[in-house]
């Protein structure tokens, strides 16, 4: 009679054949080794990331930045040997202009670069790594996809994968089909096409005024701008946060500070006061452009004189204690803009603010060019007295347009004391009251009634860390972006007549196009861990194999049944 014992004795003599080892253990090892037995490290084989493409925007018939969006290709390194047809993932600090364009040559399909959490401070190499890289490619337009991946612990440990993969084209023929057939690849896909050029291509401007005393046509005007939006490498990543935050947080103050003083007859100076918030500011200083085009109009229809005493423009105001006056032409010391530079002088001197270093710089326009440096540049070009409040001694600074001008880049002491200095010499200048000897300022008055409820430095960190929770590109500030809507609640607020001014290229010759697909939330990646062909066909072969085996043992060979039939 058949027993337990036999099937056992059966089994055992199986599983020690070559056929029973390919039957019973080949299958347990295959199962256990991806957890035990494995010498790597697994990620997922479907992970999701957050990327961020490259900007993408025409500006006066040029084209700039990354043409391509759409990305679905194996990723390698960017030291390996073929990278033909393939995506290339580097580090920042791994890439350089020199190292881009030979990348670019190799064929690669797509660039993915990753770059230091957007949440936390650069270090001043990461800075100047980047900065390097803005310089240049934000200048020209680039041929093929590029995002950029905040790094986090899910990324690096993405990069550990694909960087311990072996390169295996200097070794042996046999020894790169071995790795061809054992090797992990990891596929990346983005969702998206080529991006088409948008219809409404629109930028907008905030206007509003405090009305001196007096009769308001026969009043001087000054002309407070500052420009909103910010620019970097990437459309979702442009937070601005000195470049040019801190320029609309002065300005905001300013308005705050003008309205509580206009309030009373008794503290209205003899000046119209208008404040622009002005768009476009990194393309070519569009929203300026825009004002001066319609206050020209104006004045020719009215027939009237230019009115505009000076223009003071304010931009990157959120480091270092050094502010610079950027002058087209130096005006004279009777002038507006002079009595100012005066009166910023000997503050400075006094440190009656804290310790500033304050100094003019001189640069004249280049009228061979369309572009010019500073804001103010737009204004002294169409015969306005203007200048330009700058912590920056020049406009070629990278941090001017970079993503790497976060939230901790900015000093809000810093902000505080320009605010200080440049409200206290603006107050003398319209009541003119020029003796730096007194105190001009009552902060307790200041901050009474409605204000109260600001602390001066309460209201800086509010509004600097709304503005940097948005990336402030041209293309994404819609009439419906919630920094625009802030900007002009805040101007309805404390202005009179407030208007938002649309600001719509040429049809037939644009200023400035935008496209579709860009959005501050980044595009969805999907990367896939996958096997090449070749490892397909060898396991179709090695399934091919062990199945002949399996049906040679059992169909040739007598079964395992008529056996145990024998033996009972």
């Amino acid at each position: 009679m058949f027993e337990i014992n036999d099937l056992f004795d059966t089994f055992l003599f199986r599983a020690t054949t070559v056929t029973g080892f390919l039957f019973y253990w080949l299958p347990i090892i295959c199962i256990l080794s991806p957890t035990y037995l494995s010498p790597f490290t697994f990620v997922d084989s479907t992970q999701e990331f957050k990327a961020y493409r490259m900007v993408q925007y025409d500006l006066y018939g040029q084209a700039y930045g990354s043409r391509q969006a759409f990305v679905s290709s194996e990723v390698r390194l960017w030291s390996h040997a073929n990278l033909n047809r393939k995506a290339a993932l580097i580090r920042l600090e791994k890439l350089t202009i020199e190292r881009f364009r030979s990348l670019v040559s190799k064929g690669i399909n797509g660039l993915f670069v990753v770059i230091p959490s957007t949440t936390t401070q650069w270090s001043d190499e990461q800075k100047s790594e980047i900065c390097d890289l803005e310089t240049i490619l934000l200048a020209e337009s680039v041929p093929i996809p590029i995002y950029f991946l905040p790094e986090n612990q899910q990324m690096n440990d993405l990069y550990k994968s694909i960087e311990s993969r072996r390169d295996s084209t200097k070794d042996s023929a046999l020894a790169v089909i071995y790795d061809m057939i054992t090797a992990d690849g990891y596929q990346l896909s983005v969702n998206t096409g080529k991006y088409n050029q948008r219809t409404d291509s629109v930028l907008y401007n905030i206007v509003g005024k405090l009305v001196g005393h007096g009769i308001e046509e026969r009043l001087p005007k000054i002309l407070f701008v500052t420009h909103y939006d910010a620019m970097g490498l990437a459309s979702g990543l442009a937070q601005g946060a000195d470049s040019n935050a801190s320029g609309v947080l002065i300005l905001l103050k300013l308005i705050r500070l003008f309205s509580k003083l206009y309030a009373k007859q008794t503290t209205r100076a003899k000046y119209n006061l208008h404040f622009l918030f002005a768009a476009g500011g990194k393309l070519n200083y569009q929203g300026s452009k825009k004002w001066i085009d319609d206050y020209h109009d104006q004045k020719q229809q009215q027939q009237l004189p230019n009115d505009v005493d000076v223009v003071v423009c304010l931009d990157s105001l959120g480091q270092s204690n050094e502010l610079y006056m950027h002058v087209s032409k130096p005006p004279k010391d009777t002038q507006t803009g002079g009595i100012l530079r005066e009166l910023l002088t000997q503050l400075s001197e006094k440190s009656t603010h804290g310790p500033l270093t304050f100094e003019q710089i001189h640069k004249k326009i280049l009228k061979t060019s369309d572009f010019v440096a500073w804001e103010h540049e737009k204004y002294s070009w169409a015969k306005l007295p203007a200048f330009t409040f700058s912590h920056l001694n020049s406009s070629k600074s990278c941090s001017h347009s970079s993503i790497s001008d976060v939230y901790g880049e900015v000093d809000l002491a810093s902000i505080e004391r320009n605010y200080q200095y440049i409200s206290d010499a603006l107050i003398r200048l319209i009541f003119n009251k020029t003796d730096v000897s007194f105190p001009i300022i009552d902060q307790n008055y200041l901050l009474s009634d409605q204000q109260s409820d600001y602390d001066q430095v309460t209201f800086t960190k509010q509004w600097l860390t709304f503005l940097t929770n948005y990336s402030r590109t041209p293309s994404l500030l819609t009439k419906t972006h919630p920094v625009v809507l802030a900007l002009e609640q805040y101007a309805h607020r404390y202005l009179s007549n407030v208007v938002k001014t649309t600001i719509r290229p040429n049809k037939k010759d644009p200023e400035f196009v935008f496209f579709d697909g860009d959005d501050d939330q980044g595009r969805q990646l999907y990367v896939y861990r996958i096997k090449p062909a070749i490892f397909d066909l060898v396991l179709a072969i090695f399934i091919a194999i062990y199945l002949g085996l399996i049906v040679y043992e059992y169909v040739f060979i007598p079964s395992i049944i008529p056996i145990w039939c024998i033996q009972t």
